[in-house]
């Protein structure tokens, strides 16, 4: 992705990075696990195994999601206070607006689906989630200029794309799902341009952009190694 950070392509950027969200991030690691929801919401052939392996996915999606996303301040929040442009301002207000309401909506989900399933290291990974949160906050609360910039738009992104299968979660608790009120793609390449606007800040965020995918993906990767295990055992 070293070209975004040519001048000649920054006016680019924001396009580039919501393909490399899309290419990168949550969205591929999430999928199966939405598949699996889709496809044993009604099956017979599976009853028997899902009353057990389906419940846990969905407590792990609720816990570990309100666990590194479901307190105030988060990345958003962390990452308004090191962003002073003004392109940005209505774009960070729309999105502190939005996520304070996900924020809810992780909390709800967290509270119906009940405790998580124990597993070998449980201590372990418990711990591992706990260290994640800090990694996100210390992303965002980053001195260098455009990365808590890069990051706090690619969480948005990354977020976006991987709320339908919260969505299914909500909806397998017996919730509806709220509306996502997140600044939409468009909004989000506008702004990512008028904040790339030299090659020092434009890799700065491309930096944020892909530590925060990094992280956000390890997230999603631990819930599928969990759903993994689980299947395992029947």
């Amino acid at each position: 992705m070293d070209n975004l950070a040519r001048p000649d392509v920054q006016q680019d950027f924001g396009k580039s990075l919501i393909r490399y969200v899309a290419e990168k991030g949550s969205g591929n690691v999430a999928a199966p696990l939405r598949k699996f929801l889709d496809d044993s919401h009604d099956t017979p052939a599976l009853r028997a195994s899902v009353k057990n392996i389906r419940p846990a996915l969905i407590a792990d999606i609720a816990h570990f999601l309100c666990i590194s996303h479901g307190r105030h301040p988060g990345i958003i929040d962390h990452a308004a206070t090191k962003i002073a442009d003004d392109p940005a301002r209505e774009w960070l207000i729309h999105a502190i607006s939005g996520f304070a309401a996900e924020r809810a909506f992780l909390n709800q989900l967290t509270v119906a689906a009940g405790p998580i399933a124990r597993q070998k290291g449980q201590e372990k990974i418990t711990a591992l989630i706990g260290h994640q949160a800090k990694s996100f906050q210390m992303l965002a609360t980053s001195d260098r200029k455009g990365t808590a910039a890069g990051a706090a738009i690619a969480f948005v992104l990354d977020w976006q794309n991987t709320r339908p299968l919260i969505d299914i979660t909500a909806l397998s608790l017996g919730l509806e799902p709220t509306k996502i009120s997140l600044p939409e793609h468009p909004s989000s390449e506008i702004v990512a341009n008028a904040l790339a606007s030299d090659t020092s800040k434009s890799r700065a965020m491309m930096f944020g952009a892909e530590q925060l995918l990094g992280q956000q993906r390890g997230l999603w990767q631990l819930i599928a190694a969990r759903h993994t295990e689980t299947v395992s055992q029947y």
